[in-house]
């Protein structure tokens, strides 16, 4: 079961964004989507959100269910999207603000189940401490927390993450990349991932997808598409790409040939 992105077209204007973009993310893995600043990572997470509308091709899920033919509600029991730019301006608690993710499941008020979902992404997220703060008191990274936690209690199919460490000290980086290979995993989600640092998407993503000006470059798993060759062309650096204890790992060649790094 998966989504089915084809040849999928964007743009603003006269300026194209996307420029036929095809892939595949399939339940139960978790997609990581790499490349340089203005590759099209975020556009092709907000096209399969309806963010933004493709000018052309077409999002499918399961063979059978085109994304763009569902109304919003129907839409939100499927798809949940964590933006990388965090808004706290709203002035809610952060178990309310949790809440919100249940709204396309509930009518007049949450039930009892809704709060269950509430309360098992609360903790999840390592937020229990801070349920009765107003997410406006929160640091970023607390607030990029709550983000999180409302996508999962959704309970979505699909999990769209942009950028979703960018606003988090180390600690929670790796938790929340954790977290999300485990929901891919575990609960049978389809998740896709924008994301920067080249090593944690080797370790925490089942398969990887390289972009750049809008075109996929490379399609695979960490070990198939993560060549040096292929990191030179698309980042312009140079590094050495090391497999060890089954994962793999980027170095750039400067750390290498620094005399202080390579003695420590």
């Amino acid at each position: 079961m998966t989504l089915d992105i084809t040849d999928l077209h964007f743009g603003y204007g006269r300026r194209r964004i996307l420029h036929g973009v095809s892939l595949q993310a399939r339940r139960g893995e978790l997609l990581g989507l790499l490349g340089p600043n203005g590759s099209g990572k975020s556009t092709v997470l907000k096209n399969i959100a309806r963010i933004h509308e493709p000018t052309e091709g077409s999002l499918t899920w399961e063979e059978k269910t085109a994304l763009g033919k569902l109304s919003r509600r129907e839409l939100a029991r499927l798809v949940a999207y964590v933006p990388q730019a965090i808004d706290v301006s709203f002035d809610l608690e952060v178990r309310e603000a949790v809440v919100l993710g249940r709204t396309p499941h509930f009518g007049a008020r949450p039930s009892v189940e809704d709060w269950r979902q509430v309360d098992r992404a609360i903790e999840l997220l390592g937020l229990t401490e801070l349920v009765h703060r107003s997410v406006t008191e929160l640091s970023g990274g607390q607030a990029q927390r709550v983000l999180i936690a409302r996508a999962l209690a959704q309970q979505p199919q699909i999990l769209l993450l942009d950028e979703p460490t960018s606003a988090l000290d180390i600690k929670y980086q790796l938790q929340t990349l954790r977290l999300a290979r485990r929901v891919t995993r575990t609960e049978g989600v389809a998740g896709v991932i924008a994301i920067h640092d080249l090593s944690q998407a080797a370790r925490y993503c089942d398969r990887i997808a390289f972009l750049q000006d809008g075109l996929v470059r490379a399609v695979g798993t960490p070990a198939e598409v993560f060549t040096a060759e292929l990191i030179a062309e698309i980042y312009g650096i140079e590094v050495s790409v090391v497999h060890a204890e089954g994962s793999v790992h980027i170095v750039p060649r400067d750390q290498l040939d620094d005399p202080v790094i390579a003695a420590a």
